[in-house]
């Protein structure tokens, strides 16, 4: 300083109640900022990732049995989240009665709160819940659309399958396994 007078911590006259033990700092101290940033960034990069939810869609093809279908859906769900599953079928042969039926543990503590279009008739029969939606002719395109919600405690891995059948006949089946994190 061009006074003459000293720049050092002792030299100054402190605050009430800091010390110079406060200004010299402790021996991590120096790291604090940089482990800060290396912190923030894995838990950025975690998220970014899709392993805690909201990565894109699977999607699932299948044929078979003069059917082909495809089920989009997120394998990564949160607790208390909507999730969105879509399943698609093409008919290369007629189907008298075009029906979906989901295993019940796959829905296990969720709410289905749309189903477009809506099935003609629903049973909860043989561990799956069937729904019906009628004669598909060869060469159509059924589309089926649900909406739901995961219920708040819900936390685990389950899995089930998503069947396409012509009445009881099992025609195709999409293996699905879902994860939900809280």
């Amino acid at each position: 300083m061009p006074d003459g007078t000293s720049s050092s911590p002792r030299a100054l006259a402190l605050p009430f109640g800091i010390t110079p033990k406060h200004i010299a700092g402790r021996a991590l101290s120096r790291w604090r900022t940089v482990i800060s940033v290396v912190v923030l960034a894995a838990v950025m990069l975690l998220a970014f990732s899709g392993l805690l939810g909201g990565a894109s869609s699977s999607r699932i093809e299948a044929k078979g049995n003069g059917l082909s279908g495809t089920l989009e859906y997120d394998p990564i769900v949160r607790s208390g989240n909507w999730f969105e599953t879509s399943v698609t079928v093409r008919a290369a042969s007629d189907v008298q009665d075009l029906t979906i039926a989901i295993d019940q543990g796959l829905w296990r503590q969720m709410s289905i709160d749309t189903m477009v279009p809506d099935a003609e008739s629903a049973e909860a029969l043989g561990g799956t819940y069937a729904y019906h939606f009628g004669p598909v002719k060869a060469g159509e395109t059924f589309q089926l659309k649900l909406d739901g919600q995961i219920q708040p405690g819900l936390w685990c891995r389950q899995g089930g399958a998503i069947h396409i059948r012509d009445g009881e006949r099992e025609r195709i089946a999409f293996p699905v396994t879902l994860t939900v994190l809280p």
